[in-house]
């Protein structure tokens, strides 16, 4: 036989020993021993070798070799590691239980050099950007997303049956075979870099509801990459442990290294805040791959565990198309420590269990920059009337029988005692109103208090969309107690196309408006924000019969607009009196006539909008948001008496820095270029007492009514270091310091007649510290604070600088429906 004649017979040997081998095949799944939750991203080694596998985000494994498998070596992190035997006729739905134990992670390990993990860690944080799929030029995907909220009764569950206690059998018994709540959304999301972000809802079901109302919850918890410098989950930033610097602040230990069936190695690192030092961290594993230095999965939940509301997410990549790596599978558990089912002898927690599971994954797709506007997350109108059979094309594992009987069983009350009507009635309060058959009654319009009215009472109503979704009727009456005069108006809106927020509306009112303050369009009442509080303060006010025409809507992408003209009669602030030129003759006038036309926008780039079919939600700015406004005054036009220019500008921006906390910055600023009575010029916006509620966004320290400007600039500054600064298991308090200035001017001052009269041009300074979260009422917090006032306007007598303020934080403060 020839030298050719040989090798082209081992190659044909080759050939067809690899084409008849047999494919051996393990699968199954690896759950926690004590509750039998599935535990992912366990690491499985094949034959105490270097290969095999990891276990899947639901805890699942499916491992394909070219040789028979005979035994499974399983690692996972606070876990004691398990040798599982496999026979031969058992190698399919094998169940490996995990024991979990007490891990310590020491940090007094001493390295020869450098710690090896940091290697890694920092290899990780220079591909960052080459890896983190919002770096792409584009993408899109499908994904379904499931979460269930039931009573986590694992401890139950673990005892004889026969020891529990009768009301502890009523809990097993209940929720032995159904949850509490469960919900599904099937949504396509489409990524055009450098943050055009849209996510068209098109099939969503909640068990018990058929309005999407919480259409948005499961991605609002964690975010798709774990690659930014801040992981956001829920509502609060946490530094992550691949971000620069990273290696300062946490402690990494490799706790085992495996290799990928493509020869990659894939270390597993676990990570925490180190010992000693207090930041916003968070602990967890990470499965890193050396293909690219990737994360390949990752686990991670806050590092302090004092919150009422604790999340655990789970990440999961793959190397798509053999080019970059991409989330595939997320898991987020909720753990609600204030909310629980008590029986005689225990409480037990309300838990939330979120899979999401990405599919029909493009890299770099296509995409047409115009088709992708302002709605960061779109509600098809049909996204609640899908089949079973749609369901059936996206949903990764059908439902099960317990699956089924929740939405059964939540679904038949959910028509009894109307879970929509509830879940729009609690929508309806945090915008201020209580929902009524067609009626909407405004809870600002029942009662409020003032130093001017003194105690007010009365009602106010708008038809709500159960009459019309196109036009609403409202009106208002009420009597003020101290300035004993009633307060009544009206309003006819229409809102002609809900798409853009084109709306026009007609207004009449006669009630009381602050003397010298501001307000833009777009200003609503809301009674959970703590700057409303300054309306309990307010000691001048004009009363006024106004008439006004309105039109708003959303044009040219990141803008809303207004425009508005309206005729006004105010009556002065008791005996004030403005004196205003006429011929050559100075007239004192009490009572003045303006004829307003008001532009006004609102910019707010690249901001997130929820568009639901039955309402618009802002998700908020990554940047500054500005207020610019424009109002023009005219003389001898419909009784008017005063030609002017006005400009009003705000502009908000809070962000967060590593290390330090939360900012927030607010600067406001007005001009007037004519003469005007002090009820429309600006009156420094004080909210002074000696000791009262701390109102954002104003001078503490600043006595109402205090100064008179035609033209300012204020600044307001507030810093919340969270929980950076304290490190107590159960008194948690919080700091935040704030620091506000003011420069303002007057022109002639002279025509102001029974006033005191002081002007700003010297600059108003102020400085304070609050201590938030003494008492937590979980439903708000409530703290103390101080101010003191400094600089050219301070008083010779030091208490006199001091404002002494009660704190309270509310929930849902960030959500601003529009």
């Amino acid at each position: 036989m020839t030298y050719r004649a040989g090798i082209i017979l081992m190659f044909l040997f080759l050939f067809l020993n690899d084409l008849f081998a047999q494919d051996y095949r393990v699968s199954g799944k690896v759950v926690d021993k004590s509750n039998h939750h599935p535990l992912a991203f366990v690491n499985i080694r094949i034959n105490e070798g270097n290969y095999g596998g990891t276990t899947d985000i639901d805890g699942n494994f499916d491992i394909r070799t070219r040789f028979p498998v005979h035994s499974l070596d399983l690692s996972y992190v606070g876990y004691h590691p398990e040798k599982y035997a496999v026979s031969e006729d058992v190698e399919k739905n094998i169940i490996v239980a995990l024991e979990r134990k007490e891990i310590v992670l020491d940090e007094v390990l001493i390295y020869p050099e450098e710690n090896p993990a940091h290697r890694i860690i920092h290899k990780v944080v220079a591909n960052r950007d080459a890896n983190d799929p919002e770096k792409m030029e584009s993408f899109s995907y499908t994904s379904y997303d499931k979460m269930i909220f039931t009573v986590n009764l694992d401890s139950l569950n673990r005892q004889d049956t026969a020891l529990l206690s009768a009301s502890e059998k009523e809990l097993v018994d209940f929720f032995g075979e159904k949850d509490i709540f469960i919900m599904e959304t099937v949504s396509e999301r489409t990524f055009l870099a450098p943050d055009r972000d849209h996510e068209k809802v098109i099939a969503t079901k909640v068990s018990g509801f058929r309005d999407p109302v919480f259409v948005f919850l499961i991605s609002q918890i964690q975010s798709t990459s774990f690659y930014d410098e801040l992981i956001r989950i829920a509502d609060k930033n946490f530094v992550n442990p691949i971000s620069k610097g990273s290696t300062r602040k946490y402690f990494f230990q490799i706790e085992d290294t495996t290799y990928s069936s493509a020869s990659d190695s894939i270390f597993i690192i676990s990570f925490r805040p180190r010992i000693n030092t207090n930041f916003d961290g968070l602990k967890g594993v990470l499965m890193i791959s050396s293909n690219g230095w990737a994360i390949k999965n990752v686990r991670a939940e806050p590092a302090d565990e004092r919150g009422t509301v604790r999340i655990r997410i789970q990440q999961m990549y793959e190397h798509i198309d053999g080019r970059r790596w991409f989330p595939v599978q997320l898991n987020t558990d909720v753990i609600f420590g204030n909310i629980a089912a008590n029986t005689d002898s225990a409480s037990y927690n309300l838990l939330g269990i979120g899979k999401s599971y990405l599919r029909d994954i493009e890299l770099d797709p296509e995409i047409i920059r115009r088709k992708l506007g302002p709605v960061g997350v779109d509600v098809e109108p049909r996204a609640t009337e899908r089949k079973e059979e749609f369901w059936g094309k996206y949903r990764v594992d059908s439902l099960n029988a317990r699956e089924r009987k929740t939405y059964a069983f939540v679904d038949s009350i959910g028509r009894e005692i109307q879970f929509d009507r509830m879940a729009k009635t609690f929508e309806t309060v945090l915008r201020g109103s209580i929902p009524w058959k067609i009626l909407d009654f405004h809870l600002y319009r029942l009662m409020r208090y003032n130093p001017y009215e003194g105690f007010y009472l009365g009602l106010g109503a708008s038809t709500n969309e159960k009459l019309s979704r196109f036009i609403s009727i409202g009106g208002f009456w009420g009597y003020g107690f101290k300035d004993q005069r009633a307060k009544f108006g009206g309003n006819l809106d229409f809102n002609i196309y809900r798409r853009n927020e084109v709306k026009l509306g007609f207004q009449y009112y006669n009630d009381v408006k602050e003397r010298g303050g501001v307000r833009f369009f777009d200003d609503q009442p809301r009674l959970l924000r703590p700057d409303y509080f300054r309306n309990f303060l307010v000691r001048q006010k004009n009363h006024t019969e106004s008439y006004n025409a309105s039109l708003t809507f959303r044009a040219l992408k990141h803008f809303t607009w207004y425009a508005g003209f309206g005729i006004s009669r105010k009556e002065a602030f008791q005996d004030y009196y403005y004196g205003n030129s006429s011929n050559g003759t100075s007239l004192l006038m009490n009572t003045f006539h303006f004829t307003n036309l008001t532009l006004g926008t609102r910019f707010a780039f690249r901001e997130k909008i929820l568009r639901t079919p039955r309402a618009i939600l802002s998700l908020g700015s990554d940047y500054p948001v500005l207020h610019l406004q424009y109002t023009r005054g005219f003389n001898n036009v419909m009784d008017g008496e005063f030609a002017y220019n006005r400009v009003d500008v705000k502009i908000e921006k809070t962000f967060y820095t590593k290390y330090l906390g939360e900012t927030s910055l607010m600067l406001k600023g007005g001009y007037v270029d004519g003469d005007l009575p002090q009820c429309n010029l600006y009156n420094g916006n004080g909210s002074f007492r000696t000791f009262t509620v701390f109102a954002p966004q104003s001078f503490a320290t600043m006595r109402m009514n205090e100064f008179l400007s035609n033209r300012y600039v204020a600044l307001y500054f507030t810093h919340d270091f969270g929980n950076l600064l304290t490190g107590g298991e159960k008194f948690n308090p919080k700091f935040m310091i704030s620091a506000n200035a003011a420069f303002g001017d007057l022109n002639n001052t002279e025509k102001h007649f029974n006033t005191g009269i002081k002007t700003l041009e010297h600059g108003y300074y102020e400085s304070g510290l609050l201590i938030n979260n003494l008492l937590n009422l979980r439903i708000y917090e409530i703290g103390i604070g101080y101010f003191y006032r400094f600089g050219p306007y301070s008083y010779r007598k030091s208490f006199e600088n001091m404002a002494f303020k009660i704190s309270v934080v509310f929930p849902f403060q960030g959500f601003s429906n529009r």
